[in-house]
């Protein structure tokens, strides 16, 4: 590598934009581009790298990950505890409008675990059991997402074990219209319940044509959106099902756009291939993994000590 591209973040970027073609090409054959060694040493450094990238016009307004801020377009990855598996899904797959790429910035690996895993989305669905697929294609997901009321007193889903956030921590506002025009305006569907809590949903095809190469792939989170044994350990959702006996009530829940929840089985089926496919690779520092969010899912491993992940999306 030229000694410009490892020390100097203008000339890496430049780089960048001038080979912008290659990525895209390689972004198509592969799923997935890992800059490693380039001249990105902190979350303004990652920004100014990817800048020939068009963000995200829409954000992360409506995300599910409990993620905030760091500079400019540069969000935190997650806050999910470091005891979690956060299972392979599609960024915002739960939308309508959904980012074309995401990237990644390693600003501090995890001493023990914390990896960013990929999976290759093509063919994906065409592996799933056959009944599974029919109801996939035939029914669509539905998405809910649960938002309690900070006024509300006494709510014990207010207890931070359930991570069962109010909407006006979530959309960091106290004005019902301003969400309501931000969720429309992303084609979800608002209701107001009596306690002054908040049910948002969306009821999407499983399925999505990539932009460029004209494939159907999986494109859903009705695995991902449900927690699980595989995701949160038996303990807790053996207490967190405790809780919530209606699984549709909880925080985050997905289900056959007929309302009908997926089977443990189905579940299993889809987390299975889902396994089958995965890499992973050990974060460095200053590591840059940029995404085709429709042929590439992501995750995230388990980890031990501090770990500081960072992202962006793009239109």
């Amino acid at each position: 590598m030229a000694p410009a591209l490892e020390q100097d973040v203008g000339a890496a970027t430049e780089w960048v934009a001038k080979n912008r073609n290659a990525v895209e090409a390689a972004l198509v054959t592969f799923g997935a581009v890992l800059w490693r060694g380039f001249a990105v040493h902190g979350p303004e450094d990652f920004e100014r790298f990817l800048s020939d990238f068009t963000p995200f016009s829409q954000g992360y307004v409506g995300g599910t990950s409990h993620r905030k801020a760091v500079t400019g377009k540069v969000m935190e990855a997650t806050r999910a505890d470091d005891h979690i598996n956060i299972i392979m899904h599609q960024e915002m797959a739960y939308l309508p409008t959904t980012p074309r790429l995401l990237a990644f910035y390693c600003n501090k690996p995890a001493e023990r675990g914390g990896e960013t895993p990929i999976a290759d989305m093509r063919g994906l669905m065409e592996a799933l059991p056959q009944g599974l697929q029919d109801k996939l294609k035939a029914h669509g997901v539905r998405y809910i997402r649960n938002f309690r009321n900070d006024e509300t007193l006494n709510d014990w889903r207010a207890d931070p074990y359930f991570n069962h956030y109010s909407w006006q921590y979530w959309f960091e506002t106290t004005d019902r219209a301003e969400v309501e025009v931000a969720m429309i305006e992303r084609g979800s569907n608002v209701q107001w319940n009596d306690d002054g809590s908040l049910t948002i949903w969306t009821v999407l095809p499983a399925t999505s044509v990539h932009p460029k190469t004209g494939e159907k792939l999986f494109f859903n989170q009705i695995y991902a959106m449900r927690q699980h044994r595989v995701t949160i350990g038996e303990h807790n959702i053996t207490r967190i099902d405790a809780a919530y006996p209606n699984y549709l009530d909880k925080p985050n829940a997905a289900a056959f756009g007929n309302g009908e929840p997926l089977s443990e089985e189905d579940f299993m089926a889809v987390h299975a291939e889902m396994e089958r496919r995965e890499v992973s690779f050990r974060w460095e520092q200053g590591d840059v993994m940029l995404l085709d969010n429709k042929l590439t899912a992501h995750g995230r491993h388990p980890y031990k000590g501090e770990r500081d992940t960072q992202v962006m999306l793009f239109e």
